[in-house]
């Protein structure tokens, strides 16, 4: 009966941890977006505070990360290009990593280039229109409303810079 019981938690365990992994991957790697380089982006109507000061009617992140002051739609329509990061902080560690990276360059590159967040949890129509599941997804948009770049996950700032030079 012991050895019984012994495989039974192995078995057990194993399954445990394939579900982990499973999750993990689905986290981002594992289902893609409907927007791949050089598809056009939708012209997204995402939300935007009332003021600077009620960030928190569009996003969980515990501090105000300055990345919702646009409209996906107005960027394309003007022909400005931007970046638009896809993440829910409040549950996703990895989200508000990505975030804590973008914001670095914003300070950087806002002048010439467009930063917008879309929280999952605030504005999940747009992660429908874009075809998003898991995250964080990146996305480097050109003047064209084209995407130039996609990056699922966590992003080293050199290659999310890199792919913004491009554009610019």
């Amino acid at each position: 009966m012991t050895g019984i019981y012994t495989r039974v938690k192995k078995v057990a365990a194993h399954a445990g941890l394939l579900a982990i992994v499973l999750l993990l991957v689905g986290c981002n790697e594992g289902f893609r977006p409907r927007a791949a380089v050089g598809d056009r982006v939708p012209a997204s109507e995402n939300r935007l505070p009332a003021t600077p000061e009620a960030w928190r009617e569009v996003c969980t992140m515990n501090t105000p990360d300055r990345l919702h002051t646009e409209r996906i739609a107005s960027l394309v329509q003007n022909g400005r290009p931007f970046m638009v990061v896809f993440g829910t902080p409040q549950h996703c560690t990895m989200c508000v990593d990505q975030l804590v990276r973008i914001a670095v360059l914003k300070e950087k590159y806002e002048d010439r280039f467009a930063f917008v967040h879309v929280d999952g949890y605030m504005d999940n129509a747009i992660w429908v229109e874009w075809g998003v599941t898991g995250e964080p997804w990146t996305f480097i948009v050109d003047r064209t409303g084209v995407v130039s770049a996609v990056f699922p996950g966590p992003t080293d700032n050199a290659v999310m810079e890199a792919a913004i030079e491009k554009v610019l």
